[in-house]
């Protein structure tokens, strides 16, 4: 997406706050909308520009609690379906466009809440080294079995940041993993986080770890 588009849309983004959930680069996401505020957040969507913010909502928080804490990291998802129903209920899908950290929360004259976040953009400094160095990584990783060999072919033909981002919605599965992730400006620290994983990995499935 366009970054001076992103940056407006992030001046006053509707937020929708769900539990152990992080919208990833490159991520579609399906959601059920039931709830009556959410149902409005949809509408508002639907006639403006489709954009809404995912904010993780913290651990702890009382099950009944109207505007939960949640953490400052945000994936910004498109609405590119909507499939309504008769009694009020939708089910939509997200496509990540960007992300943004949470400054603070707006006041709000809607159902949903609004927040102010800005966003960062992301350094290459030194990519293309990290990237040729995570392609052996997955090769080596193809090398174990016949499956492991097509997908490790599959992954490397992608650009080096799909690749990146498609292997980190694979192997972070964590909340926390995937926030932190999600928040790293440094393409060399998000290339860490994958190559650690990849590399447990690596360990508990080569042969000399069976051995």
């Amino acid at each position: 997406m366009d970054r001076s588009r992103l940056e407006a849309v992030c001046r006053e983004l509707p937020i929708f706050p769900l539990p152990r959930l992080v919208l990833m680069p490159g991520e579609l996401l399906p959601l059920h909308v039931f709830e009556p505020r959410y149902r409005a957040l949809v509408k508002y969507c639907q006639e403006g520009d489709g954009l809404m913010g995912i904010a993780t909502i913290c651990p702890g928080q009382p099950a009944e609690a109207r505007s939960p804490a949640v953490f400052s990291e945000i994936g910004i998802g498109e609405m590119v379906a909507c499939q309504p129903y008769p009694d009020g209920r939708s089910t939509i899908v997200l496509q990540y466009v960007g992300r943004c950290r949470m400054e603070t929360e707006l006041e709000s004259s809607h159902a949903f809440r609004l927040v102010q976040g800005v966003t960062s953009v992301a350094d290459s400094t030194g990519s293309s080294r990290a990237i040729v160095r995570l392609k052996t990584l997955v090769l080596q990783l193809g090398s174990l079995s016949a499956d492991a060999t097509e997908e490790a072919r599959r992954l490397v033909e992608l650009d080096g940041s799909d690749m990146l981002d498609s292997l980190a919605r694979k192997l972070l599965r964590e909340p926390d993993e995937r926030r932190k992730y999600l928040s790293a400006a440094q393409l060399g620290l998000r290339v860490q986080m994958v190559e650690d994983k990849l590399a447990e990995f690596l360990q508990v499935a080569s042969p000399t770890a069976r051995a």
